[in-house]
């Protein structure tokens, strides 16, 4: 499985296609953008299908240096319904709630309890960990803010209180105990459950905007301003704000109350004070989930946000706007299906490589067996030795020891044929095996069948 939100498969297919668009020089920067080893190429896969999706539809040009000398992303020709042209300037931008995370250290806390409680011996699945938020700042310019130390302080706090906390409890490990903190801005429980398997904890939501113009979002927006202002002025300014692991624009309306904005409020406050701006395009990946064994489905989801029709500039009329509208809705087909949402994508980005395989699921079907393609081209590398194989597989646990090939070899029956079923946006491909012919090269000698040509 890819690391990307989308399949490498699915990426590639694009890079290809933009060599139509780009020039050789904008295509190499963004594969050496996707190549490099940092948390950035979220950012580089949205532009990549963004802009792949806009090239399908209308005339795209890509960074075109504006009089000012700034280079959006996007200079986009489309055409309106009477045929005129309409020129649209963009740029696109990726949130994450890393800045929040920084500023409430509760990851933190959290490692430096699992680490500490390995250390000594302990389950930290014993451990469960709850931490209240206190709103702070006047109410326009107020955040959601987590009543833990600073984070200056923070290990200083964990190394002389949490600290000998947790040693205590490798004196009398069968004893609930728990470790509570209520002053100086501080609300903070740790409690170790011997009975307890599974850990965890809760805690306020500190990404949640109690103000519209403090969040990572409307920052970010902010940071387009100036990018923007040298395009033309009959031109239509989009920002195309992408969910880089942000819960304000994955959440959408969905746990907000009379205290909290939604992205849509954020992005119309925005619009609202700078008219330089005409729209915001809100892009993040909606995930659906199920009862117990199904996997989890997830799509796409896009919404266009507008100055409120007293803020508009006079380029934004309804026409423009309602070519905007429909030409995007054309061009947002053609990203790629989502196989896992921003955020989890966001935290496997900031670590090296292409992202698992289906190493471990397998189907037999008779004398046929299915594994995954690159689980077995990684065993024939030498990258896993056949130990991580078959345990991967479940073949070396006591309770299913049961080895289809080892099982097969053991008759005596040999491979007949073997085929690859593409895995398309997997990342995959699925190696079926046959096995069912009986071959003295790996069985004991035995005495012809009746069946057998000359036999009486």
């Amino acid at each position: 499985m890819t690391n990307f939100v989308f399949s490498r498969r699915a990426m590639q297919a694009r890079i290809n296609d933009l060599a139509k668009t780009l020039s050789s020089t904008q295509l190499t920067a963004i594969i050496n953008r996707l190549n490099a080893a940092d948390a950035t190429r979220l950012h580089m896969m949205w532009e990549l299908v963004i802009l792949h999706g806009l090239s399908q539809v209308g005339h795209l040009k890509h960074e075109l240096t504006l009089p000012n000398g700034r280079r959006p992303d996007i200079p986009w020709i489309i055409k309106q319904k009477d045929g005129s042209a309409l020129t649209i300037f963009g740029d696109i931008t990726t949130i994450s709630d890393d800045g929040l995370d920084a500023q409430n250290p509760l990851n933190y806390l959290t490692d430096e309890t699992i680490r500490l409680a390995s250390k000594l011996g302990l389950r930290p699945g014993n451990f469960w960990t709850d931490v209240r938020g206190e709103t702070t700042g006047p109410r326009q310019r107020s955040k959601m803010r987590l009543m833990l130390p600073e984070k200056s302080a923070i290990s200083s706090f964990i190394k002389t209180r949490l600290e000998p906390w947790i040693y205590s409890i490798r004196e009398s490990p069968s004893i609930k105990s728990i470790f509570e903190v209520n002053e100086n801005n501080i609300n903070l429980k740790i409690i170790y459950d011997p009975n307890r398997e599974n850990g965890g904890g809760s805690h306020t939501s500190y990404t949640v905007a109690t103000s519209k113009n403090i969040n990572p979002l409307f920052s970010a927006l902010k940071g387009k301003v100036k990018q923007l202002n040298g395009a033309p002025e009959d031109s239509l300014r989009v920002v195309i704000a992408c969910d880089g692991g942000c819960d304000l624009i994955r959440r959408g309306n969905r746990g907000v109350s009379h205290d909290t904005y939604t992205a849509r409020e954020v992005s119309e406050d925005f619009l609202r004070q700078n008219s330089n701006i005409d729209a915001v395009l809100l892009v993040t990946v909606d995930e659906q989930h199920y009862s117990l064994g199904i996997s989890a489905e997830y799509q796409m989801n896009y919404e266009l946000v507008c100055a409120p029709p007293q803020d508009r500039s006079l380029r934004a009329t309804n026409k423009s706007i309602e070519s905007l509208v429909a030409a995007l809705n054309d061009a947002l087909t053609y990203l790629p299906r989502p196989l896992r949402p921003a955020y989890h994508s966001a935290s496997l980005l900031k670590t090296l490589g292409v992202g698992c395989d289906h190493l471990g699921n397998y189907s037999m079907e008779g004398n046929k067996f299915t594994i995954s393609s690159r689980g077995l081209l990684r065993l024939l590398a030498g990258e896993i030795s056949t130990e991580d194989f078959t345990r991967a597989h479940g073949w070396d646990d006591p309770a299913n020891p049961m080895n289809p090939f080892a099982s097969a070899l053991k008759k005596g029956f040999m491979i007949s044929s073997v085929g690859v079923a593409d895995g398309m946006d997997s990342d995959d491909d699925d190696i079926t095996i046959t096995i069912d012919k009986l071959d003295a090269a790996a069985a004991p000698f035995i005495f012809p069948s009746k069946d057998y040509p000359g036999n009486p």
